[in-house]
């Protein structure tokens, strides 16, 4: 048999065939092939449709190769997919023609691979299969091998030399996952492993942390093991291990295990005290109660020890924790040692001044922290080489690429321009490289044949840029011909981007890839000097002068968004000293410059009605029309593409009309409430930016402080830091449009508090007092309203307002003795 004949096999994948042929081959006729099928695979690989023929190669490699070191790597390349019965038969005949060679280098096969399978991607059945099929009853011990065993069923496919794996089992990340998933390994482990083995490893993985489904596992394995009283009272300082940092499903487990074990009088005092300390330094409430509740039945015997282990909770950031704390302490003041009072003082001076009274101690009197000054950020030198811009362009692409900043985007757009001007040969030959790697830049141009499939968005818009610098420039063809184009291309514009900020952006990058080929220029005059976007007059009209004295004027978007980027005390005398058409038009502009009407909408979104298993839904969200330019912003119910708008790009775009992009961006921070993904810091640029702040603004930062992602909540606080710093949050609006947007429920009070309480923290309390107070008279009804007037009794005590809150004095009236009404009652204390 010669090399054609294994190569036609292979090239029409006749997985079945390819095997019978390499099984009547003899060792020589082996070694000679396969330095055929080297030389044929690397020519295979490097080509352009490499991805072919994955299984006939993995055939072809175990029926050929001389050695475990050769066939390792070869396999794993190859990859057999398990989706069709004939993949899966392919893997079959691998292992056949592996046996039919009766290879002594197994076990050395067998070792590599088990190394090389994947822990991150459960997939590679077909490498599990091969190792399951000869590894006999000393199988490897890899986090790879394990998780897949683990995963596809390996309790079915059990032998007696498997029970060595098990510690590594209880080791490996993921195996809690897979315990979650598979109930079945649970009571299999039960019933076939050391008992003390699996308590020790469950227990060390408790402790260990990890994911909320890992966790899930491993506490699944703790309930089938039904630990013991004994076992508990043995394994008691491993429980209380568990309480400083795990998650509270892991924390509850452990606190139940040392009650149960504290009422039948079996656990150490130090331990309960040294537990307690651990859970005061929690945030989850329930648990924190619990253990108070817990520790105070022991205040009788052992006040001193109590008192002051409670006392740990005067460092807490709740007061209605701290306040049950210092009701437990005060109960056994009389009961103390002068000793524990004196140190009990000390710690009391934590504590807000009317809890500390209670103490009968004066708290510290704090003072509100100082706003850092708002400084605007420069824009950063120009690329300066085509090598720096070379480099700057591959950084875009690639696995690790994300989102692009207009910082580092108008960067790029501004070199390219310039240096295609002075040098389009180097720029074409610099970025060579670039499409070489990355071809599917190149194949934007195919757009043009395919109108009605075109995207068309700012990203293509930026990569035609990108490939534009490397075409020769030419002359428009037929103006016929040039019209029909255009127009083509803005209805695709249309269809992708109508009636939003993206729609400006895409119009400007358009221009500009356009521009570079049939009417380059050797600048652009709208590149801006602050890293906000806005622009300085002074340096635009140097740009214009020198355009004019050289005889060029600016493309006509690049000289409107320039305009734009002007700030607004700008007006049209600024550029009296330019007689040129650039100049007439940018004193027109100006003379004629206004805001367009921007207002806050309720709209509506029922979804269609799948009967039983997805009836319809009506919802209801709060949006902004900006009128002209968005009358539907519903039409984003469901927020922006991640990449193809470049949104990230639109704060620098306008700005000078925050408010308007504001609006545009308004259904994208409503829906990031129930979505994970990260755009950047969206809502601090439009801080940094200019221009009024009503309800658009208002609303996108309510949205930003209800995000699902702790990041985006953490931007939302970075952007009121801002506009604090620069005397530009207005916070009783603000707090009118949170407390509408919490009374119809459309944000979650527990994420709103937190980003308020560090606002306040880091130097805008006085901002966050007068937000409080208009959202409060909309939150008394709030099942966590508590929270809300806690932060407010902080800000009170700290800022002495006076002066009242809208329906405080009701509740605090109110009977009963719930958080709420120990609040309100603080309150009124605070204000006087």
């Amino acid at each position: 048999m010669t090399f054609d004949d294994i190569r036609a096999l292979i090239e029409a994948d006749k997985t079945s065939s390819l095997g019978e042929a390499l099984n009547t081959l003899s060792p020589d006729e082996r070694k000679e092939l396969a330095k055929d099928l080297i030389a044929y695979e690397k020519k295979h690989r490097a080509g352009d449709r490499s991805w072919h023929h994955q299984e006939t190669l993995a055939i072809a490699g175990a029926g050929l190769l001389p050695n475990a070191s050769a066939l390792t790597p070869w396999l794993v390349r190859y990859r057999i997919w398990n989706h069709h019965r004939s993949q899966e038969n392919a893997t079959a005949v691998v292992l056949d023609v592996l046996r039919h060679r009766e290879l002594a280098w197994l076990p050395d096969l067998v070792s590599r691979l088990g190394a090389k399978i994947p822990t991150r991607n459960l997939w590679r059945q077909d490498l599990l299969r091969v190792v399951l099929e000869f590894c006999g009853e000393n199988p490897p011990d890899s986090d790879g091998f394990l998780l897949h065993f683990m995963d596809f069923g390996g309790h079915t496919r059990w032998r007696p030399g498997f029970d060595a794996l098990i510690p590594r089992m209880l080791e490996v990340v993921g195996a809690g996952a897979i315990f979650a998933n598979t109930r079945q390994w649970t009571g299999f482990l039960r019933e076939r492993a050391d008992r003390r083995v699996l308590l020790d490893g469950c227990l060390a993985r408790l402790q260990q942390g990890g994911a909320a489904k890992e966790m899930e596992g491993f506490l699944a394995l703790h309930e089938v093991l039904n630990v013991t009283m004994d076992e508990t009272a043995e394994h008691a300082r491993d429980y209380v291990a568990m309480l400083p940092d795990s998650r509270s499903t892991v924390a509850t487990l452990a606190q139940n295990r040392l009650k149960w074990l504290d009422d039948a009088k079996r656990l150490d005092f130090d331990l309960l005290c040294d537990a307690s300390r651990w859970v005061f330094g929690r945030t989850e409430k329930k648990l924190v109660r619990a253990q108070l509740t817990w520790l105070g039945k022991h205040a009788k015997s052992t006040p001193d020890e109590v008192v002051l282990a409670a006392a740990e909770l005067f460092a807490h950031e709740s007061d209605d924790l701290r306040g049950q704390a210092v009701k437990l302490v005060a109960k056994h003041l009389t009961r103390i040692s002068d000793a524990t009072k004196t140190e009990l003082r000390a710690l009391a001076g934590q504590l807000p001044s009317d809890l500390a009274a209670q103490l009968g101690v004066e708290a510290v009197v704090e003072e509100a922290v100082a706003l850092a000054p708002f400084v605007p950020r420069p824009w950063p030198e120009p690329i300066a080489t085509v090598d720096e811009l070379t480099r700057e362009v591959l950084s875009l692409f690639g696995r690790n690429a994300g989102h692009i900043d207009a910082v580092t985007t108008e960067r790029i757009i501004d070199a390219v321009v310039r240096f295609t001007w002075q040098d389009r040969e180097a720029v074409a030959k610099a970025f060579q490289p670039i499409y070489d790697k990355y071809p599917w830049i190149q194949n934007r141009s195919a757009y043009e044949y395919y109108p009605d499939h075109a995207k068309r968005d700012p990203r293509s818009e930026f990569t035609a840029i990108i490939v534009a610098a490397s075409v020769p420039p030419r002359q428009v063809g037929p103006f016929a011909s040039a019209l029909d184009s255009a127009r083509t291309w803005l209805e695709q514009l249309k269809r992708a981007q109508a009636g939003s900020v993206s729609e400006q952006l895409a119009l400007r990058l358009h221009e500009i890839a356009r521009g570079l080929v049939h009417s380059p220029r050797p600048a652009l005059v709208s590149v801006p000097t602050e890293a906000s976007g806005l622009l300085d007059p002074a340096t635009l009209r140097e740009r214009l002068a020198k355009a004019e004295a050289e005889g060029w004027e600016p493309w006509p978007r690049d000289l409107k968004q320039a305009y734009h980027r002007l700030p607004r005390d700008v007006g049209g005398e600024a550029f009296t000293s330019l007689p040129g058409n650039a100049g007439r038009l940018l004193r027109e502009w100006l003379r004629d410059r206004s805001d367009p009407g921007v207002e806050l909408v309720e709209r509506t979104r029922t979804t269609p009605d799948y009967g039983y298993y997805r009836p319809s839904v009506t919802e209801k969200r709060l949006l902004a029309t900006v009128n002209p330019g968005l009358p539907e912003p519903e039409k984003h119910w469901f927020g922006h593409d991640e990449w193809g708008p470049m949104i990230e790009w639109w704060p620098a775009l306008l700005p000078v009309q925050r408010e308007v992009v504001a609006a545009h961006l308004v259904p994208h921070f409503a829906y990031r409430r129930a979505s994970k993904g990260g755009d950047g810091p969206l809502l601090p640029l439009l801080a940094e930016a200019d221009g009024p702040i009503g309800a658009a603004m208002h609303l996108a930062l309510a949205y930003g402080l209800g995000a699902e992602l702790t990041v985006n909540r953490a931007h939302a606080v970075d952007a009121l830091l801002t506009l604090a710093s620069r005397g530009q949050l207005d916070g009783k609006e603000l707090g009118s449009v949170m407390g509408l947007l919490l009374e119809r429920g459309d944000l979650a009070l527990n994420r709103i508090v937190p980003g308020l309480r560090d606002l306040a923290r880091s130097g805008a309390a006085r901002q966050v007092w007068d937000l409080l107070v208009a959202a409060l008279p909309a939150l008394w009804t709030h099942n966590r309203v508590a929270d809300v007037i806690e932060l407010a009794v902080e800000l009170a005590q700290l800022l002495k307002p006076g002066g009242d809150v809208e329906g405080l004095t009701e509740v605090a009236a109110r009977k009963g003795s719930s958080k709420a009404v120990v609040q309100a009652k603080r309150l009124m204390t605070a204000l006087g």
